[in-house]
């Protein structure tokens, strides 16, 4: 950017208050126009921008509260481009728009919708902006904030998102003149839509005469924004003479936001062609006197974008002050299409043409979905630990805990089983005072208790090991300790000696304690000297009047010593995750022993993984990441999800070229995709390519993060230019049959395979609109959760409830999750709910995994009603016996439709369990517990689910994709037929089961047929590669087993298929959910954070 200071600025207007230096000194420009080539779409874009700051006669120092962003090759893509407006307001306007102007963009390339669904990206990330800038203490929002227009050009398609009054303005030539093509429209009382819509929210909408009772209050017709006199509708709290606003979206604004002012934007996509010469984004201090055609008229005069914006910028100044005595502060970007020919490839993602996507208010299945927290990615969760690097809300997270959970071992008991009573032994795996939600469910009902897992910040791993290096026969004895340790005898065995040198020796004085009874357990020790005996302090009784009979004294259990051979060690269990003590170990006399914290051994575990599985490329962790980054953008490969991605950077080959050597050569056969790791090169092209005399024109130069060839995975078409190095260049390549080694099948038929999914997804949207067309009409009216009554229990967790609960006047049965905020609180699980509820929202419903329809929350209750009435979970059904194989084969096969649309909609689910899988009325089988699920980002680490489900790499602290559904699906199965789940035994606890999931094969019953043994060894593998259903083509293998013979694909997706006998005869036969009762007390704590639920 630069300050204008030539002696006679461009079109400097002749009237008004500002001489000519005066009106310099407000003028900001780009250095000219700046020229951005498309190589895949072969046009080029110029662009330039003008920012004028306003004149207010009470404040000349007044800063310009406008701001702007020009991003050429976004995100490092060469087919990319990012501009954006942003007007500030209020005492805090500048920061806040200067604010937005570097968190849009950054928290846009973040988000793993970015390449697949822009639209939805956007959305997400200006809502993210909003609560980041909250949250943010420096900046006081809560009357000052900023409009946002912002539009990214990918490809041939354009992608405007619009928050507020600013505008995007396309010029489109129809016949022999320009028309002006609105891309955005002004979120202003002056449509009736937003209108409506923050009156519903408490706003009240009059302009200042009105307010001051100089005109009837009751008129609601204002005319248009053309042509009002000056006095706009502004929105009003209750009662009060304040916000004022004269829009009704934006950033920040958060006394605003109560009535409705809120960061949710508009969304409409674009396809260009020959007929669209340029672009115009401007704040509205160019359109509050100017229409958009004038401006179109005003551009097209000139062929330089910049002399563009210095006309127009002048104009409106001089408009303004022709109507008023000051001026709005001014700012315009002109983007010209040049050279563009509608026979250009077309690189843009698939996206819908033309109609705008409004996320706030998006139509689905026949109801209003809305839109209202601003998204917690995954990587936000400070468990996801190797994904969280400046991505996280350090501020929001620090007053909550970042544990995920792990249920606790418990019997299988039905909700209609269970007794009270039968919970008592198990509170004590809760933290203290937890239990508000068992008592709450008194019919018998009881919440699957979680443990939770606290983590701090990361340790530095090269300080540990060189500050605490271990001799070899310390390290020989530590070897000897954990030989039978199932934590440390599946690792490598230079991963083990690695983390040896991490353990720290600590002596120990007779009487003091190592651990304390009920405190959470977080580090493992192996006794080298001396002797600790184990005590058990039993929990006292209650007397009558609710006074504590004094505690009993500890009883001694147990002693531990090393004798010579046999070396003691406890506390193994703390190396997965934070448990309360559940005795206390003291020195009987003086000692040694080794410690290890679970922190360092788990984030030991990973990095020893990163480092040893960067295949061929020997790519750094951090080159890992941003070479995954770049293939995020690569248009071919946006069916791959990102743990895919992942696999393909780890297999690309690294090469290295030399200056002036060829990379590819124009004419030849494409067999290879290259992505640039270092250095620059040139394409260049010849017109005749076999004329070798003739001097090939360079016509674009690519750089580091850059990548060309793409195409050479898909086609063997003959490359359209030579790629030249200009200096030492290393690269990194992977061949169209290396890819399909890796991947078991061609790009093209993973393209293919995505489509046939979205295919099917369209169809059950279409039939669940019609079914949801009178519930949608029920919801869309004043429907809070105090019309509701509850009617049963489907299951409860330690803070949840998924309920049946009645509308008192329409008598409509719905499923509803309710949360308590006192008991989320509490536990600390802030961000894992959170995460949870913009998953569900974030999710296209299907007949496998219903949406959520509908939110509420109060102080007491978060609440989502759910697109669906279930009539039972599977363990209610599955008693007092397990299905027969046929039910076994409909159930499995249902839900493998519901994860393969999780894992297409870039999901891992991590739930799967027979206590929390419904099934409705009809026989329909859906998931519904969202607790434990992600967003794909390719490494996930986090322990959590249920622990007969867990699959080996996640309690080896491995990374972990969607193949751990896959091994809960093999377990799910096994449970189906059995009534019991492969590793866990009646009394087996957490640890013996964790023990028998990483090192025990999986025993078959003998009734199993050999279809199903077959199936299950292929499910059940320890290397999750091998796993069944792993991979872009695993979902079609797994469908093709021979044990879902029975089953027809195609009836299943399209809800044409019946259930079998089995499941028909126990629907008919179950008696029902018991009762439950739901009354949480109200939350006294601060609940700030769920004002993003």
């Amino acid at each position: 950017m630069r300050i204008i200071k030539t002696a006679k600025p461009a079109f400097l207007p002749t009237t008004g208050p500002l001489n000519a230096k005066d009106y310099k000194s407000r003028l900001t420009s780009s250095e000219g126009a700046q020229t951005i080539y498309f190589p895949s779409c072969n046009y080029t874009i110029r662009f330039a921008f003008v920012t004028q700051r306003g004149y207010y006669p009470d404040a000349p120092e007044k800063a310009n509260q406008d701001s702007l962003c020009t991003h050429p090759h976004f995100g490092g893509d060469s087919e990319q481009a990012l501009f954006g407006v942003f007007d500030g307001h209020g005492e805090y306007g500048t920061q806040c728009a200067q604010f937005a102007k570097e968190k849009i963009p950054e928290n846009l390339l973040n988000n793993a919708q970015f390449v697949v669904s822009p639209e939805l990206a956007y959305h997400r990330s200006m809502v993210m902006t909003n609560a980041q800038l909250h949250r943010l203490q420096e900046i006081d929002d809560s009357m000052s904030g900023t409009t946002a227009i912002t539009v990214l050009l990918r490809g041939r398609m354009l992608y405007i998102a619009n928050v507020g009054d600013s505008r995007c303005v396309l010029a489109e030539r129809q016949g022999d003149r320009l028309v002006a093509c609105d891309m955005s429209f002004d979120q202003t009382p002056f449509r009736r839509d937003e209108c409506e819509r923050v009156k519903r929210c408490g706003a009240r909408v009059l302009t200042l005469d009105q307010l001051e009772g100089l005109k009837d209050p009751n008129i609601e017709f204002w005319g248009n924004e053309e042509d009002n006199d000056g006095d706009p509708p502004r929105l009003w709290a209750p009662n009060a003479t304040y916000p004022g606003t004269a829009f009704t979206r934006s950033i920040g604004d958060s006394v605003a936001e109560r009535i409705g002012v809120f960061a949710e934007p508009e969304v409409l996509s674009k396809q260009l062609n020959s007929t669209h010469p340029f672009m115009i984004i401007a704040s509205d201090g160019v359109w509050e006197f100017l229409s958009s055609q004038s401006v179109v008229d005003m551009v097209s005069k000139f062929d330089d974008p910049q002399e563009a914006c210095f006309s127009v910028v002048a104009e409106s100044y001089r408009l303004w002050l022709q109507h008023e005595t000051r001026t709005d502060d001014i700012t315009m970007i002109v983007v010209q299409f040049q050279g563009m020919k509608d026979a250009a490839p077309q690189m843009a993602l698939p996206a819908l043409l033309g109609p705008m996507m409004d996320f706030s208010n998006r139509p689905a299945n026949g109801f209003p979905m809305r839109y209202l927290v601003p998204p917690i990615e995954a990587t936000q969760i400070q468990l996801e630990l190797t994904d969280s690097a400046g991505k996280g809300y350090s501020r929001m997270l620090s007053t909550m805990s970042a544990g995920g959970g792990v249920m606790p071992h418990s019997p299988k008991l039905s909700a209609k089983s269970l007794n009270p009573s039968l919970l008592a032994g198990s509170l004590g795996m809760l933290p203290h005072g937890s239990n508000g939600m068992l008592q709450r469910f008194n019919s018998g009902g009881a919440a699957s208790p979680t443990v939770a897992i606290a983590l701090t910040s990361s340790p530095d791993l090269s300080t540990v090991a060189s500050s605490s290096g271990r001799t070899e026969e310390e390290i020989s004895f530590l070897e000897t300790a954990v030989a039978n340790n199932f934590l440390f005898s599946c690792l490598p065995p230079e991963h083990r000696r690695a983390i040896f040198h991490m353990f720290e020796r600590r002596v120990m004085r007779m009487g003091e304690i190592v651990i304390r009874q009920g405190e959470l357990g977080d580090t493992f020790y192996v006794v080298e000297s001396g002797t600790y005996d184990v005590y058990v302090q039993h929990p006292s009784s209650m007397a009558s009047g609710g006074s504590h009979v004094p505690m009993f004294e500890p009883e001694l259990v147990h002693t531990y010593i090393t004798q010579p051979g046999q070396v003691a060690s406890f506390g193994e269990l703390a190396l997965l995750y934070s448990k309360e003590r559940a005795a206390m170990v003291v020195a009987r006399a003086e000692g040694a022993v080794w410690s290890l914290q679970r922190q360092v051994f788990r984030h030991a575990v990973q990095r020893l993984e990163l480092s040893g599985g960067m295949g061929m490329a020997q790519l750094t962790e951090k080159e890992l990441r941003n070479v995954v980054r770049v293939l995020r953008s690569v248009e071919v490969l946006k069916s791959l999800s990102m743990s895919q991605l992942y696999s393909l950077a780890s297999v690309m080959t690294s090469c290295i070229y030399k200056e002036g050597e060829h990379i590819i050569r124009q004419g030849e056969e494409g067999r290879d995709f290259f992505l640039i790791l270092t250095g620059d090169v040139a394409c260049t092209v010849r017109k005749n390519v076999d004329d070798s005399s003739e001097v090939p024109k360079e016509v674009l130069m690519l750089t580091a993060h850059q990548y060309f060839g793409e195409r050479a995975l898909l086609t063997t078409a003959k490359r359209a230019a030579n790629v030249v190095a200009l200096q030492e260049v290393r690269v990194l390549s992977i061949g169209r049959q290396a890819f399909e080694k890796t991947f078991g099948g061609s790009l093209q038929d993973i393209q293919n395979t995505e489509t046939k999914w979205k295919e099917n997804l369209a169809l059950q949207r279409e039939v669940l609109s019609r079914k949801s067309t009178t519930v949608g009409r029920l919801l869309q009216g004043n429907f809070s959760l105090e019309d509701l009554d509850a009617r049963g229990l489907l299951y409860s967790t330690d803070c949840s409830a998924l309920m049946l609960m009645e509308h008192k006047e329409s008598e409509e049965i719905f499923t509803v999750r309710v949360t308590s905020v006192a008991d989320v609180v509490q536990l600390g699980k802030q961000a894992l709910v959170l995460r949870a509820r913009e998953i569900t929202r974030g999710l296209e419903p299907c007949f496998f995994v219903p949406g959520a329809m509908k939110g509420f929350k109060d102080e007491r209750v978060l609440a989502e009603v759910l697109m669906t009435v279930g009539l039972c979970t599977l363990d209610m059904l599955m008693s007092p016996q397990p299905f027969d194989e046929l039910s076994a084969v409909f159930v499995a096969a249902s839900v493998v439709l519901g994860l393969e649309h999780l894992h297409w909609s870039q999901v891992i689910y991590r739930g799967l369990s027979v206590n929390s899988i419904i099934i409705t009325e009809g026989g329909q089988v859906q998931l519904v517990d969202f607790r434990f699920a992600r967003k794909n980002e390719g490494r996930a680490y986090t322990l959590c689910g249920n622990p007969e489900y867990l699959a080996p790499e996640i309690l080896q602290g491995c990374s972990h994709n969607e193949s751990v559904d896959m091994w809960a699906l093999g377990v799910l199965i096994f449970c189906l037929l059995s009534g019991e789940t492969p590793f866990a035994a009646p009394g087996d606890d957490e640890l013996r089961i964790y023990r028998k999931i990483i090192t025990s094969p999986v025993c078959m019953p003998a009734h199993f047929s050999p279809a199903a043994c077959d199936l299950l060894s292929r499910l059940l593998r320890k290397d999750p590669a091998d796993r069944l259903g792993t991979g872009p083509f695993g979902m079609s293998a797994l469908k093709s087993h021979p044990w879902f013979q029975a089953i027809s694909w195609e009836a299943l997706t399209e809800h044409r298929y019946a259930p079998p006998p089995g499941i028909r005869e126990r629907i008919y036969n179950f008696e029902g959910v018991a009762y439950a009762h739901f009354d949480p007390q109200p939350c006294e704590a601060d609940t700030a954070w769920m004002n993003a639920f």
